[in-house]
């Protein structure tokens, strides 16, 4: 199970989600971190992964081409900034809809009671492109996308 909760802010702008999962930090860690896994959950509900291209040393591209319901296919894709295995994943990301628009996710990853827990920093290079995401209903799509990731995990430890 994963419990998710967002919060906003405007001075920087923000969104951070922390989400506490009752699974392995080492599962959590491979679900985020391998295309094969990534593809399957890093999407809206609705939305399906036609191709991901993940490179995880600094320095490296990613890229995912995503489908939504009508059938509309565009691509999210970056450069990795930083990684430590099963502690930090830091991304850059541009949505081909919004290019001028480049977010820095930085995720958190640590043990916790539960399992794991992973804390992502969405840093918006403006408030604008803050309030553009959260009127386009970016804390839902992250919510579908977190549901997602609960089911891949639970396949992945049952």
């Amino acid at each position: 199970m994963i419990d998710i909760s967002i919060e906003v802010s405007v001075e920087p702008p923000h969104l951070v989600v922390t989400e506490v999962m009752s699974y392995p930090l080492s599962s959590v860690w491979l679900a985020e971190t391998e295309g094969l896994y990534v593809q399957q959950w890093w999407a809206p509900l609705g939305y399906d992964n036609v191709e991901v291209d993940l490179s995880l040393e600094p320095g490296g591209s990613w890229r995912v081409l995503q489908r939504d319901p009508e059938g509309n296919q565009y691509s999210l894709y970056g450069k990795v900034e930083a990684v430590e295995k099963e502690r930090k994943l830091a991304i850059a990301l541009v949505s081909e809809l919004y290019p001028d628009a480049t977010l820095t996710v930085t995720q958190q990853f640590a043990t916790h009671p539960r399992g794991a827990v992973v804390v992502s920093d969405y840093a918006f290079p403006s408030e604008s492109a803050l309030n553009t995401y959260l009127a386009l209903g970016g804390p839902e799509r992250l919510k579908g996308a977190s549901a997602r990731l609960d089911k891949l995990l639970s396949q992945l430890n049952s």
